[in-house]
């Protein structure tokens, strides 16, 4: 509810989200088309009840987060119940969940993770329900094939292969444990693939017509191709990637979970457990390790983002969820595990509610201690508004080589602009899809080409003559200056043009 009556502005991803909303496809540059599919659908439901306008721009973009979190905490508690039988396990992973900073982060903005989460965790509880982890013939003599529950772990893989690419991790996870357990020439895993594919295949057909701009995308973030300047690889910086995103993984979940885990993961292979625990238990680290490695790998190599290893956290919830409530446990880990959970709520809690609070205090309270990710919120909204009545003014076409700038243009203005790409490098979705360079010339049509940064107009006067534009002259209305943007407040420069 903090998105209608208290939203910071949004990021220059939810702005591009938005933006997609409004030329739904089956993908996009950077993204599958989930996001946008779900911002649509968001939009039009405000737009049924009258919340259309930009004052609830925020609030719409990010409505259904809580939804899609939400029912991954479900879906967690479920496949707890499936592999355990225990009420009391099924209700400490849904609390471990979704009181945990990571789903109290991912439901302030309109992110492709929340419905990954949603997807990954539906897709564990139908695999657990499908190999029927309970029965004793799991281990190559199985009993019948439970088709309903294939299809749907099918369904959920292909729709969250639709919202990240990162659920093709999943597909791994399950590779392992159905090989472990002999199971992966049943029909089964087979017919979920094939419902998989399909349900994916309307991308993967979007990403042959339009060149593969995704696995483009995926190398360049990945630093497959070395750009320029791209800061060499050096030990002491791999490093410091990785101690900070082991760190973060310590905050996502909650310190306590994890530390409890490190402490108990020696009993697991001590033979303290019942051989069905265990079972459970492997297929449990069979799922969160994968991720957990693939990123670790990513940390080392470049970089990682914390919530890239966001889906590990379902399994870890369920196995710690288990350890803490465990009857076979002591009185005392049985006591101590209690303690740990309700600490851990605790702390979820609190953290979400200073980070709803936190941010919103940062953003609007003058006085306040600044953020500098908020402070990079400042300014898009009014320098867009400014834009759209310029390019008014004289009928003009906008054209911009800042990203942010486009992704707010289109987002949070609806209007359509094009990217100033003068290397011709095609390096995010607005000049691989709305090039300037690729659209027909009209020699009497005003072109409004606007900068992000202090610029030397005379040398980017002679960039655009150099790049075909002519006519080029700056904006020199005194009257109406264009508001500064961003972290630490970036200028602003409009230039007119014709090509």
């Amino acid at each position: 509810m903090s998105g209608f009556f208290s939203p910071l502005p949004l990021q220059v991803d939810e702005a591009q989200y938005l933006g997609w909303a409004r030329d739904l496809a089956f993908g996009y540059y950077s993204k599958p088309p989930m996001i946008a599919w779900m911002l649509a659908a968001n939009q039009a439901a405000c737009d049924a009840v009258g919340l259309g306008g930009p004052s609830w721009i925020g609030g719409c973009a990010r409505m259904s987060q809580a939804f899609a979190l939400g029912f991954a905490g479900l879906f967690a508690a479920l496949a707890s119940w499936a592999m355990f039988q225990h009420r009391a396990a099924a209700l400490a992973t849904a609390l471990l969940l979704l009181t945990s900073p990571l789903l109290g982060f991912l439901s302030l903005f309109a992110t492709t993770d929340a419905w990954l989460l949603m997807f990954w965790s539906i897709g564990l509880w139908a695999f657990v329900r499908a190999i029927d982890i309970q029965s004793e013939p799991f281990l190559g003599h199985h009993g019948p094939e439970r088709w309903g529950y294939w299809i749907v772990c099918g369904i959920a893989v292909g729709l969250g292969l639709l919202a990240k690419y990162s659920m093709g991790v999943f597909v791994i996870s399950a590779l392992l444990v159905l090989l472990t357990q002999r199971r992966l020439f049943s029909w089964g895993p087979w017919i979920a693939a094939i419902t998989a594919l399909l349900i994916f295949s309307p991308n993967l057909f979007w990403n042959v017509v339009h060149g593969f701009p995704t696995l483009s995308h995926h190398l360049e973030i990945a630093q497959v191709q070395q750009g320029p300047t791209e800061a060499p690889w050096s030990f002491f910086g791999a490093l410091r990637s990785l101690a900070e995103f082991g760190a973060a993984q310590f905050l996502l979940l909650g310190p306590f979970a994890l530390l409890a885990l490190l402490f108990w993961m020696p009993a697991a292979f001590s033979g303290r457990w019942q051989s069905q625990a265990t079972r459970q238990v492997n297929l449990l680290l069979m799922f969160a390790l994968p991720m957990l490695a693939i990123i670790v790998l990513q940390a080392i190599t470049s970089r990682a983002f914390a919530n890239w290893a966001a889906p590990a956290h379902i399994a870890i919830a369920i196995l710690v969820g288990w350890l803490w409530t465990a009857d076979k446990a002591s009185t005392r880990s049985h006591r101590m595990g209690s303690m740990l959970l309700k600490l851990s709520i605790l702390f979820g809690l609190l953290f979400s509610v200073l980070c709803i609070h936190g941010l919103s205090y940062s953003y609007y309270t003058s006085d306040a201690p600044k953020i500098r990710a908020i402070e990079k919120l400042r300014g898009w909204k009014e320098a867009t508004d400014w834009i759209a009545l310029k390019a008014k003014e004289r009928g003009a076409i906008v054209v911009a080589e800042d990203r942010r700038l486009l992704a707010n243009l289109k987002g949070v203005q609806g209007l359509t602009a094009y990217a100033l790409d003068q290397q011709n490098r095609r390096s995010h979705h607005y000049s691989w899809f709305f090039n300037i360079r690729d659209q027909k010339r009209n020699p009497d049509q005003w072109i409004l080409i606007v900068f992000v940064g202090d610029q030397a107009p005379e040398d980017t006067v002679r960039d655009l003559l150099a790049g075909g534009f002519r006519d080029v002259t700056p904006d020199t209305d005194e009257s109406r200056q264009a508001p500064r943007v961003g972290d630490p407040g970036d200028k602003i420069q409009g230039y007119w043009a014709r090509r």
